[in-house]
């Protein structure tokens, strides 16, 4: 029986919070199947030299450091599934090469998270952030950053270093976090079928922008959390959120789009065709000084019109 849309609206208006969190990811499940569903009957599997070829071409080679975001669905179908992923991108990069990818404790609202399901293990809080990050934290030898919201793993030389003092950092993102290494370290980004709607490191270029950043994108206090460490011991970690009125309702697609454009336009990014969906690798610090000549026009990534920078 179909429920008359105004009564609907109705039920929903007046659901609890988690009542209503349980029918989005219902629905969420049920669009996922019927998407595998339809794409295995019209999609031939993408292989892991399809993968391999893929990377190269994109411009990742032997020993090149990757920040890696990933999404599985986009392609159709992944023979043999985030293994392979990981496995081609270890063929492409080598073992002497640093792979970090996130390993976020949440998807959607961070605000929601923090109050609703705060405790962090650092051990075995799964990584929300898809098949293949999940995987790649559980892999022998993996390394991951005590972050009780963005925990970074990482693996291969010098992993350690990377994700060490995440939880003493003043925000997830800046001075002092695995991602402000990722920039001096000349690292790569590579999204894997995910766009540039996980711009991720766009956070980081923001934070290290300082005061000169236009946009406060960050709650004014701190919130402790929960965390336990490789140890065992419990301690509680302070960590900045983002200001959810900035976070969700002010992030533009189509400025995202527009920085994508741009990155493509003056050669920083390469998008590769992969199945029914495409790679795109790009150096980190040559996207950070694209970033900043876009910050000197009045482009970010947020719905608030600004001039230019601020004065430091």
């Amino acid at each position: 029986m179909r429920i008359p849309p105004a009564l609907r609206g109705a039920v929903l208006r007046h659901a609890p919070s988690s009542a209503l969190r349980l029918v989005r990811r219902l629905q969420r499940s049920r669009r996922r199947l019927r998407y595998r569903m339809r794409t295995r009957a019209e999609t031939e599997a993408v292989t892991r030299a399809d993968v391999v070829a893929a990377l190269r071409e994109a411009g990742l080679g032997p020993g090149d450091g990757v920040f890696f975001q990933s999404a599985m669905s986009p392609f159709g179908q992944i023979e043999g599934g985030p293994e392979t992923v990981i496995a081609a991108l270890d063929e492409v990069v080598g073992e002497d090469a640093l792979v970090a990818m996130p390993a976020f404790a949440f998807r959607g609202s961070v605000l929601e998270h923090v109050r609703e399901d705060p405790r962090f293990d650092v051990r075995s809080t799964p990584s929300a952030m898809g098949a293949v990050s999940e995987r790649f934290r559980q892999r022998p030898g993996t390394e991951r950053s005590l972050h009780p919201t963005h925990s970074v793993a990482a693996r291969g030389p010098g992993a350690a270093a990377l994700v060490e003092g995440h939880e003493r950092a003043a925000t997830p993102f800046g001075s002092g976090t695995p991602f402000e290494r990722m920039v001096e370290r000349g690292m790569h980004q590579v999204w894997f079928g995910t766009d540039v709607h996980a711009f991720t490191l766009y956070h980081t270029f923001e934070c290290l922008q300082g005061r000169r950043f236009p946009i406060d994108v960050f709650a004014p206090e701190p919130v402790p959390m929960p965390c336990v460490d490789a140890s065992g011991s419990e301690l509680t970690v302070e960590t900045l959120i983002h200001d959810p009125e900035v976070a969700q309702r002010r992030i533009r697609s189509d400025a995202r789009q527009e920085v994508r454009r741009r990155m493509l336009a003056e050669g920083v990014m390469r998008a590769v065709p992969l199945g029914r969906s495409e790679v795109l690798v790009c150096s980190i610090p040559a996207m950070f000084e694209l970033l900043g000549r876009l910050l000197d026009e009045g482009l970010t990534i947020y719905d608030i019109e600004v001039e230019g920078p601020r004065d430091a």
